[in-house]
């Protein structure tokens, strides 16, 4: 269970020109002072409401045996991950849209991947999940060609956590290889680092690289990505814009072409890759268009994403599936925080009139439950609010509690005649009622 109460007050949400605008105060003699009272204030708030309230990711573990689970931090954002315990290990379900809409996996389909030489599977070294993938230099993974696989002139994303093992050789990350005159290519070059280009009959069409080798670090994942916005061309490392942005023509297109994506090799059988990969993904979409936090967790599949490689499995094990279109095995509600065990299309369908049909059909064992086991269910998720959209009402009321902090003392509780002597009341260890009005609409009772 984690721990929540060792951050409060950690992330605050109201900052020194805040308050120090709401206060009148010009000066900075105060500052220091100020600071305090704002790390108290957010403390005591966040104690009393039972959350953060900032946005950060938490990570809970609950019993099995229930169609659903509640978290306890809200709002929710997202779920990185949700692993049930199955009597054995700890699986990974595959998750629904980062807004909690069900992936659609009619669209698509999921690839079959061909481990041609032994790719393995190892425990030892992994980014996330249970294994990674090893790539010797002399094996690779291949897709046939799909029609989800040509680009066009449209925005797409390969993005890939890999593990270069050297960096004195050029290593292919993937390419769509037809023939040496007919190519696209996403590699590391021991000259000038990521380089992403393209080959139409023999001409190159598209090349834009980092132009430099400073930055990259052997034997350490590393987050890697090429991504297409619209007439931008952009190379990420760990999040960061390497290289200068490529600006192409609307016009100028990744071509339709015919033979495998390869994952670790160039169909001439050189710059072959050494080392480890781990979450390999193919997207139709610009995944990324500015600078962005390294992913700290597996991808989830969504509508545009048609290949996602979790390289899960078992030590020294050969099978790679493809998780693009797999049925979702949990959704989840953001409002109430509820994830709901889903087996999508898998679960007991009806068979009226004479055929099978995609709807639930009756019976003793609906709906789905996690496995029947005591901490069956480990849930990762964000939740909280963003910096920038924590509610009005919410920093009002902190303010005003900061200013009552730093005045010392709170409004008079009664009203006097002229000339009454009046005193000032110092404050009390409550929280006055008016502020508590605002906060109670923040608190979570389970």
């Amino acid at each position: 269970m984690e721990r929540f109460e060792e951050n409060y007050g950690r992330y605050t949400y109201i900052n020194l020109p805040q308050i120090k605008d709401y206060l009148g105060i010009n000066s900075n003699t105060k500052d220091a002072s100020l600071s305090n009272v704002i790390n108290y204030a957010t403390a005591a708030i966040e104690h009393y409401i039972g959350q953060e309230v900032i946005a950060n990711n938490y990570s809970e573990i609950f019993d099995g045996g229930q169609s659903s689970v509640f978290v306890n931090r809200l709002p929710l954002n997202n779920v990185h991950a949700v692993a049930e315990y199955d009597g054995n290990s700890y699986e990974i379900l595959q998750g629904p849209n980062s807004d909690g809409t069900m992936v659609d996996t009619e669209s698509k389909d999921s690839k079959n991947i061909v481990n041609v030489d032994s790719v393995t599977l190892r425990k030892r070294i992994k980014k996330f999940g249970p294994t990674s993938a090893q790539f010797s230099g002399s094996n690779y993974l291949a897709i046939p060609d799909d029609d989800d696989f040509y680009f066009d002139t449209e925005n797409f994303t390969v993005d890939v956590q890999a593990r270069l093992a050297k960096l004195n050789t050029n290593q292919i990350l993937a390419t769509h290889f037809q023939d040496t005159n007919n190519k696209w290519e996403f590699k590391f070059n021991s000259a000038e680092g990521l380089q992403f280009r393209v080959v139409e009959g023999g001409t190159e069409t598209i090349n834009v690289a980092h132009a430099a080798t400073t930055g990259y670090v052997a034997n350490t994942f590393q987050h890697f990505a090429v991504v297409r916005n619209d007439t931008e061309l952009k190379l990420y490392r760990n999040g960061t814009n390497v290289g200068a942005t490529v600006t192409i023509a609307k016009t100028v297109d990744v071509p339709d072409l015919t033979g495998n994506v390869e994952i670790g090799r160039s169909g001439t059988n050189t710059e072959k890759f050494t080392g480890f990969m781990d979450e390999f993904r193919i997207s139709r979409s610009a995944q990324y268009t500015a600078n962005f936090d390294a992913p700290q967790f597996q991808h989830s599949t969504d509508d545009d994403t048609v290949l996602l490689i979790h390289f899960d499995g078992s030590e020294a094990g050969t099978a790679m599936e493809d998780d693009c279109s797999t049925e979702n095995g949990f959704s989840f509600t953001r409002d109430t925080g509820e994830i709901t065990r889903d087996v999508g299309n898998l679960q007991s369908q009806g068979t009226y009139p004479t055929v099978r049909r995609n709807y639930p059909s009756l019976d003793l064992q609906q709906p789905p439950k996690f496995m029947p086991f005591p901490n069956a269910v480990k849930v990762t998720y964000n939740a909280g609010y963003k910096s920038t959209e924590v509610p009005y009402d919410l920093q009002l009321a902190t303010l005003d509690y900061i200013k009552l902090l730093y005045k010392q003392d709170q409004d008079k509780r009664g009203f006097s005649f002229e000339g009454e002597r009046q005193e000032k009341y110092p404050l009390s260890s409550n929280i006055p009622p008016h502020i508590r009005r605002i906060l109670d609409l923040y608190r979570i009772i389970r």
